[in-house]
């Protein structure tokens, strides 16, 4: 999932939306309405995810934005299919509990996310997110329905200096 908002890149997405299952997310109503003339030209459904911004500064809107762009969503025909929450600054913090302290803090936008969302009736199908050195504490908040780790499978070198969360696997680097 990723924004996208060039008109060109979104006929592009809508073609492949008509193809396949495919997720995108939004952080804007301009997003939100470029998306929707694209997947309506192209007949195309596509799986919309709302970017959170939890914490990362680097794209996504406040828990606080999050009701006004689902109903732009749901006023424009998409399907709403959640929220993306990604705290890519997390992943190489290098202590435990600072990379804990960044997870709870995400946790605790992803709630008041998903309290905008029932505020104005609009249930969350999926919170998706995490990534290799967080994921545990994703997972164990009970927010988070969808993992998206990817760097375990070759490991980064600076993850080998990211102290161990307690009760997750350690992954080793594929290559020296």
């Amino acid at each position: 999932t990723n924004e996208v908002i060039d008109e060109a890149k979104l006929a592009r997405v809508a073609a492949l939306a008509g193809r396949m299952r495919l997720g995108i997310a939004v952080d804007s109503a301009l997003g939100v309405e470029r998306l929707a003339a694209a997947l309506q030209a192209a007949g195309a459904v596509a799986d919309v995810y709302i970017e959170l911004d939890v914490g990362h500064g680097r794209c996504g809107v406040s828990a606080a934005e999050v009701g006004a762009l689902a109903a732009c969503v749901r006023d424009r025909g998409l399907r709403l299919a959640g929220l993306q929450a990604y705290q890519g600054r997390a992943q190489h913090l290098r202590t435990a509990a600072e990379r804990r302290s960044a997870i709870d803090a995400a946790a605790d936008a992803v709630r008041a996310a998903l309290g905008a969302l029932a505020a104005i009736g609009m249930p969350c199908g999926c919170v998706s997110g995490a990534g290799t050195g967080s994921f545990a504490l994703e997972a164990a908040s009970g927010l988070w329905q969808e993992l998206q780790c990817g760097s375990y499978a070759f490991m980064d070198r600076d993850y080998a200096d990211n102290e161990g969360l307690p009760g997750a696997p350690r992954f080793e680097q594929a290559l020296f």
